[in-house]
């Protein structure tokens, strides 16, 4: 009953979690044709889908779920940088991303250590004032610095029919539409919280919605392109 109250309270919350497995059902059916960057996507997604409900099941008991959201940042930024890295042929740009990966792992930590006066307190615990506002710049110039490579290096007669086109279309749309947002999170998302902002809540779970919505697109173009050797 818990549960089925938290979702007429918050449908697209509880929407947003559950629709990552149309795009991880989709990458799971098509397994043999993915390479290194989709697999990390996959595992991503699987990842996502088990935090999610675990953050879903806290929530519905009435239990702060913020401090697995405060870990799953690095891991997220790990798996979603590490498909770019497949991806770039630059090595100049593969070697910031591995510099990146290793700086942004102490950075989070640091950051969560310095918003919360006591990490023991994990009921009043709170979300990392600057790491998701940091994630969010990298995602967004690793994706358009792909963008101009690939524009650049143009191999496919149209960009719409690369999978990764709409995987990288999605993260940009995510971290884009985010990135107003997380500086405010810190105030936000706090569990005795009596700050109500209506449909702006909302917004994020919406933006999260449609960035899976175009990761399903991509992951299913893959099979495609596969059957498609001359592109």
């Amino acid at each position: 009953m818990a549960y089925l109250n938290f979702i007429e309270r918050y449908p697209l919350a509880s929407l947003a979690v559950f629709f990552i497995v149309v795009p991880l059902v989709s990458a799971i059916y098509q397994y043999h044709y993915l390479d290194k960057a989709f697999r990390l996507l996959l595992i991503f997604l699987s990842v996502d889908l088990i935090l999610g409900l675990w953050m879903f099941y806290l929530a519905a008991n009435r239990t702060n779920n913020i401090p697995l959201l405060n870990i799953f940042v690095p891991v997220r930024y790990i798996f979603l940088s590490g498909m770019f890295y497949y991806y770039f042929r630059s090595e100049k740009i593969k070697r910031i991303i591995k510099y990146t990966i290793i700086g942004f792992i102490p950075f989070t930590l640091i950051d969560v250590y310095t918003s919360n006066a006591d990490l023991t307190d994990l009921h009043n615990h709170m979300v990392g004032k600057y790491s998701q506002v940091v994630e969010s710049g990298l995602i967004i110039l690793w994706g358009l610095l792909y963008f101009y490579e690939i524009i650049k290096n143009l191999k496919v007669p149209s960009l719409t029919s690369f999978p990764f086109f709409w995987v990288c279309a999605g993260l940009l749309f995510y971290y884009s539409g985010n990135i107003f947002f997380y500086p405010f999170w810190y105030y936000m998302y706090k569990w005795e919280n009596d700050l109500h902002l209506g449909l702006i809540e909302e917004i994020p779970y919406v933006v999260e919605i449609v960035s899976l919505l175009l990761f399903a697109v991509g992951i299913w173009n893959i099979r495609s392109l596969h059957d498609k050797p001359e592109l």
